[in-house]
């Protein structure tokens, strides 16, 4: 079970707060849980619990940032849950993206993409948990190695963009987590468990 630490850092890229995280396969594929404190919109404390299925399909997303709760579960054609226990439906299928501002989520679209493409995604706001589709560009850079503060690996990297902000950061994923990403979070603690990547 890897296990560690991020800075989220924020627009200046000095840290604004902290993920702690461990991920894991799990009964439907694998999970990520993760404990945030950050002073972004207010000094807070959040929770975020992700699980998808054998093929990197979104099963849930559970986001408890202490003013508003989120949780979404995909169900058909449709992704329903509740926001702040108000229900919500959203049209849903089987090439839709999740998002939310956490490695875990682009974690999971690098997992299913096979190269460089334009996807649909379902974005959820920091903190508000306000929900609304858009366009996000991914683009396999190809395999490199990573330097991080625990260490280096053997990692792939992408390109990520915005398409409405255009907004672009490059991050690199090795194993089944996320190592580095330009701009928005660093690692600064790692614990590879049993079957995590290594660094060297």
């Amino acid at each position: 079970m890897p296990s560690g630490r991020y800075a989220v850092l924020g627009d200046d890229g000095d840290p604004v707060g902290t993920e702690d995280f461990r991920c894991a396969p799990g009964p439907a594929g694998w999970r990520y849980f993760a404990e945030i404190d950050t002073v972004e919109h207010g000094e807070h404390h959040e929770t975020v619990d992700v699980v998808v299925d054998e093929a990197w399909r979104p099963v849930r997303l559970r986001v408890d940032t202490g003013a508003h709760d989120l949780l979404l579960e995909g169900s058909g054609e449709t992704l329903v849950g509740f926001r702040d226990r108000a229900p919500v439906r959203f049209p849903w299928h089987a090439d839709t993206h999740l998002d939310y501002l956490t490695p875990a989520t682009n974690l999971v679209t690098t997992k299913r993409l096979t190269g460089t493409t334009e996807i649909d995604v379902l974005f959820v706001d920091p903190f508000t948990l306000e929900i609304h589709p858009t366009r996000q560009r991914y683009e396999r850079i190809g395999d490199e190695t990573a330097a991080t503060p625990v260490g280096r690996f053997d990692a792939t990297r992408w390109r990520f963009t915005a398409r409405e902000s255009g907004w672009t950061g490059d991050l690199w994923v090795a194993g089944d987590v996320v190592v580095a990403y330009e701009g928005i979070f660093r690692l600064e603690s790692y614990d590879p468990g049993a079957n995590g990547p290594r660094p060297t």
